[in-house]
């Protein structure tokens, strides 16, 4: 009789078709506070470092395929699209509610510097007191003409379908 070994329980638990570890790793990924696929892959599949605190090769390998799992990688893809959501809406949030609380202070505020500082972040947000740099060379009008001689027979040089055009339309 032969032993049978006990092997751990792989079975899918959600409609996404991902086992448990399957899932941990694309949470792992997600969270991205690890900050590689293979420290994600070594923490939730439990391998350890080599002697001299490498990496396993067959680490990279297993990474490598369970990241080109289609089911894996749609699930990450998804997990990373409404991180970024999340993320998104939370500044939208944040912004609102501190536009809002400006507000206020701008009309409730006890003291003239209160309301004045208030307002001023306001003009801020809404980019009100943006300094605009215009840079103005001016030319005189001599230099222009040589600029856009030098332009005109640079265009003639480059395209000679155009001389060919003046030259036709100058014998007629």
């Amino acid at each position: 009789m032969s032993k049978k070994t006990a092997k751990p329980d792989l079975k899918v638990i959600d409609k996404d078709g991902l086992t448990l570890k399957q899932r941990q790793f694309v949470r792992e990924i997600v969270k991205g506070k690890l900050g590689s696929q293979i420290d994600c892959y070594m923490k939730v599949y439990n391998v350890k470092r080599t002697a001299n605190n490498g990496i396993p090769s067959h680490a990279h390998v297993d990474c490598s395929k369970l990241m080109s799992h289609p089911k894996v990688s749609l699930s990450i893809s998804k997990g990373l699209k409404a991180k970024e959501a999340s993320t998104v809406a939370t500044a939208s949030r944040m912004k609102e509610y501190i536009i809002k609380r400006l507000v206020e202070e701008s009309e409730n505020a006890e003291s003239d510097n209160a309301r004045i500082s208030a307002l001023s972040l306001l003009g801020k947000s809404i980019a009100l007191f943006t300094d605009v740099s215009i840079n103005e060379e001016r030319k005189e009008s001599n230099q222009i003409m040589e600029d856009i001689e030098s332009q005109l027979d640079e265009l003639l040089k480059n395209n000679p379908e155009i001389q060919t055009k003046l030259n036709q339309i100058s014998e007629k």
